[in-house]
């Protein structure tokens, strides 16, 4: 229904004020459970699971799957992303409009031969921007498969075609649309990629990074619910 909206998010969505006031269910899908936070226009899920899966693990077919079993056809992924640009730093909330991935591609059905055309929704992107009452960068997402970091000579290779690194929405955007779902990403810049910066990146000043940013994510999760839902 046109009225709900589901959203996909990273490790800290749990700690999120907005998702704590929801119900936890627990969703069987033919891909494995999923658990979801859901009000009556809402749907929340932590794409790394109850595990906290790493990138290359995340069962995105069950996550899509639980989504469209409840009959919602939008969805928004709240993706952490690395900046490939000097002008793009930490901090910046950007809106996908395009993607690239070569490697792993996922499908629902492996022994069906499918042919989608990717495409990020241009009409979400706009009814975020409406929302939140500001007009976003549009980058590209170029997708690696994880669980490491990117090579300095990675990162420069990518930041000739692409704006930010992640390891999931390229994916999650793939199963969404074999879903006929509409689906689109807003990623929150955690980091300068490696080797954009001066010093070499670290796990543990990514999560630091991270953690910085949770309270403007989640400002940014209450405005939406209440606009979108």
């Amino acid at each position: 229904m046109q009225n709900k909206i589901a959203i996909i998010g990273g490790s800290n969505l749990f700690n999120s004020e907005i998702v704590q006031m929801l119900k936890k269910d627990k969703i069987m899908t033919p891909f494995g459970s999923v658990e979801a936070y859901i009000g009556e226009k809402i749907m929340f899920i932590q794409r790394h699971g109850t595990k906290n899966m790493p990138p290359h693990a995340i069962n995105h077919r069950a996550n899509l799957y639980a989504i469209k079993s409840r009959d919602i056809s939008r969805v928004i992924g709240i993706n952490s992303v690395g900046s490939l640009k000097k002008d793009i730093p930490p901090g910046t909330f950007c809106l996908a409009n395009d993607f690239i991935s070569f490697y792993n591609i996922i499908t629902l059905d492996p022994e069906k031969r499918t042919h989608i055309t990717p495409v990020l929704s241009e009409e979400l992107n706009k009814k975020i921007e409406n929302c939140l009452g500001k007009e976003f960068k549009r980058v590209i997402y170029w997708q690696t498969t994880g669980p490491r970091f990117e090579t300095p000579a990675e990162i420069r290779l990518m930041s000739q075609f692409a704006d930010v690194v992640g390891m999931t929405m390229a994916s999650e955007c793939t199963i969404a649309n074999e879903l006929g779902l509409d689906y689109t990403a807003i990623c929150v810049v955690d980091n300068y990629a490696n080797g954009i910066a001066d010093k070499p990146l670290t796990f543990e000043e990514f999560n630091q990074l991270v953690l910085e940013n949770q309270e403007k994510v989640d400002k940014m999760l209450k405005e939406l619910v209440l606009c979108l839902s």
